[in-house]
């Protein structure tokens, strides 16, 4: 953990003085080096603590304002001081791509992650098992979008029959998308085939708006309410027919360009309890 948050940083990292000997992280600010004196070699980013702050307390605000949680997509920065400092802010949890970025969040202190991908692979569903093993009160959740991505599911399961079951949300995807259930047919025949496996269970649905986003807000809004309404229908069906494994569902969408106009989709009334989430990431450094 120590070396995660405090690496050594030498001149083969970009931004870093050409004749300075190899420091530790928390040793930099020791230097007195200053950008606009030249100090540094160009080009190089900086962040004001003051706006990054103001970020981070923006989004979360935003996020919990409207009765949601805020779990942060941390591929964006893959700093780990920066997933200290959202969790600490009141993030639900973090977002991640892959396994490797996750096993990264979870050292930096996060206990709730969101695997926001299809995981399948024998050597990612292993870790995954491995990592709750050794964090006490790990939440890890992925997403599913497939038969034949929870028969890999199951066929790893019937050779670890000791591991727990892996949560997972059910993703809708957009037409000419890449990944997730086109329609509400696929959607809940998906849900039907996860909510009978053992080696799955299914906490909720996801989508990701981002992809078609314009930046135009009246071609942004009839397009993502019709993804929104879908996530909806789908999440409506799954109560109804009961095939929620758990006692709390999930509703996840929200990138960093058009997260305001999934907001409305992400309030639901359900049988039971229902957590809406925003993974919006790259808030922490715009400016």
């Amino acid at each position: 953990m120590q070396t995660l948050l405090d690496p050594l940083i030498d001149n083969t990292f970009k931004g870093f003085a050409h004749s300075s000997s190899a420091l530790h992280l928390t040793q930099i600010g020791q230097q007195g080096w200053n950008v606009l004196n030249g100090d540094l070699p160009l080009p190089l980013a900086v962040i004001r603590q003051d706006r990054l702050q103001h970020n981070l307390a923006w989004m979360q605000n935003f996020a919990q304002s409207r009765g949601l949680g805020l779990a942060p997509h941390g591929k964006t920065s893959m700093s780990p001081q920066l997933f200290r400092r959202q969790l600490d802010a009141g993030a639900w949890g973090m977002t991640f791509a892959s396994v490797t970025q996750a096993r990264i969040g979870i050292a930096a202190g996060a206990r709730t992650c969101l695997i926001a991908n299809q995981v399948f692979a024998d050597r990612d569903l292993t870790e995954l098992d491995a990592l709750r093993r050794s964090y006490s009160g790990l939440r890890l959740i992925f997403l599913v979008d497939s038969v034949a991505q929870l028969l890999l599911i199951e066929d790893w399961r019937q050779r670890h029959s000791e591991a727990l079951a892996f949560e997972v949300l059910l993703e809708i995807g957009m037409p000419g998308g890449r990944t997730g259930c086109r329609n509400l047919a696929q959607a809940l025949n998906l849900a039907e085939w996860l909510h009978d496996s053992a080696a799955v269970r299914l906490v909720g649905v996801e989508c990701y708006e981002g992809l078609g986003a314009t930046g135009d807000t009246e071609k942004d809004e009839p397009q993502t309410r019709q993804l929104m309404d879908l996530l909806q229908s789908v999440a409506r069906a799954c109560d109804a027919q009961n095939f929620f494994d758990a006692d709390e569902v999930l509703l996840t969408a929200g990138g960093s360009a058009i997260f305001d106009l999934v907001v409305p989709g992400l309030k639901l009334q359900l049988s039971r309890p229902v957590t809406g989430l925003l993974r919006s990431g790259c808030y922490v450094t715009h400016d």
